[in-house]
């Protein structure tokens, strides 16, 4: 991302070199108050992209105690098992994840927490893990990714995309989509055909919208509690990359709560 400094002066460029051309005084007067105009609306860009950092940097790096709000009970979490899961069907707790695959704190989650989480929860079916995406505005490649990722999905090849697609962050773009996909062994006519498919945008503006449903502004999120029922019993929201240790406290309180319920 280029700094305000470095947006301003591909401004003044723009402007020089249309100035390369005869131009009326009164013409370049208008240029350069569309460029103050334009100046002034970067740096409101600017300060509100800021703000959204600090506040994801600052939950994502809070401390082991496990932070949550208590959310109401949430019907049919799992979308009818339509979303990306791992884990039992019938696990007594569910952790819902929202992501970005273009935040650094997703990545640091998946590289530093995950695997803990998989096999000592998820593996030995104490979890029902389930995804959902949640591309961040300033992202401009988060949703590409989303939708590659899901297309993955029809063809069984989900959580190997998703590895590949974190663990080359920095390169997001349509060729590694392919290339990721090919090297999965992917129907690459299907593959292409669904990275155009409108289902798959209006599947991922509806996971937007259900994460802002309940309160989520940032990524890495997750909901995390019981289930009794198909429905996930008044669950936890916990934000940011937190450490294996403030997930385990909180799933083991959970575990706790149903063992004592039983």
């Amino acid at each position: 991302m280029l700094n305000l400094k470095q947006q301003s002066m591909v401004l003044i460029a723009s402007v020089t070199f249309a100035a390369c051309q005869p131009q009326s005084s009164e013409s370049l007067q208008e240029d350069i108050a569309s460029l103050k105009q334009e100046l002034s609306q970067l740096k409101k860009e600017l300060s509100r992209i800021g703000s959204q950092v600090t506040d994801i940097h600052t939950i994502a790096m809070s401390s082991q105690k496990p932070q949550f709000k208590t959310l109401p009970t949430q019907a049919n979490y799992n979308s009818n098992n339509n979303l990306p899961f791992l884990g039992a069907n019938d696990a007594p707790i569910a952790m819902i994840e929202f992501s970005d695959y273009q935040c650094p704190y997703c990545k640091r989650f998946i590289d530093k927490t995950f695997s803990q989480i998989k096999s000592r929860y998820i593996d030995t079916d104490k979890v029902h893990y389930v995804t959902r995406d949640f591309p961040l505005g300033f992202h401009p490649k988060a949703k590409g990714a989303a939708i590659a990722a899901n297309c993955s999905l029809q063809q069984d090849a989900y959580w190997q995309m998703r590895t590949s697609l974190f663990a080359n962050m920095k390169l997001l773009s349509s060729e590694l989509y392919l290339k990721s996909a090919q090297e999965l062994s992917l129907d690459m006519n299907k593959f292409n055909d669904c990275l155009n498919d409108q289902a798959i945008a209006v599947k991922i503006q509806q996971d937007i919208a259900y994460g802002s449903s309940l309160g989520i502004r940032g990524t890495p999120s997750f909901v995390i509690g019981r289930v009794e029922n198909g429905q996930l019993i008044n669950p936890k929201l916990v934000v940011g990359a937190q450490s294996y240790e403030t997930f385990a406290l909180l799933i083991d309180s959970l575990l706790n709560q149903t063992s004592t319920e039983d």
